[in-house]
């Protein structure tokens, strides 16, 4: 389970920003999850759940936002959502597309008081 490592990681930048702000309190926290992040949500959010229970903000709320899978063509220019695993454009039909969303994981925002 890689969500761990990954938690881990979110979780040393967490306390990093905090540090740089000690007389505040951390509320809670937004990850974003891309759907070709290779991360699964829910794992995230047990593994993040786990490390926010042994802080000095146990109370903190977790917010994972996904964030979908979109492509954009190279030969028309279209930006779309893939449905299922057809990754061609369903304007012009090409092959020659890329991501433009959904591989991100990523620390969104910290909410304090």
């Amino acid at each position: 389970m890689h969500e761990v490592t990954l938690a881990e990681a979110i979780w040393r930048e967490v306390v990093s920003e905090m540090a740089r702000r000690p007389e505040r309190r951390l509320q809670g926290l937004r990850v974003v999850v891309g759907q070709w992040s290779g991360a699964e949500s829910e794992s995230l959010e047990f593994a993040l759940g786990l490390l926010v229970a042994e802080s000095e903000w146990p109370d903190a709320e977790i917010l994972i936002r996904a964030e979908p899978l979109a492509m954009r063509c190279g030969a028309c220019s279209r930006e779309f959502e893939p449905q299922e695993l057809q990754l061609a454009c369903p304007s012009c039909g090409s092959a020659e597309t890329d991501v433009v969303r959904g591989r991100e994981l990523r620390l969104e925002s910290l909410e304090v008081e």
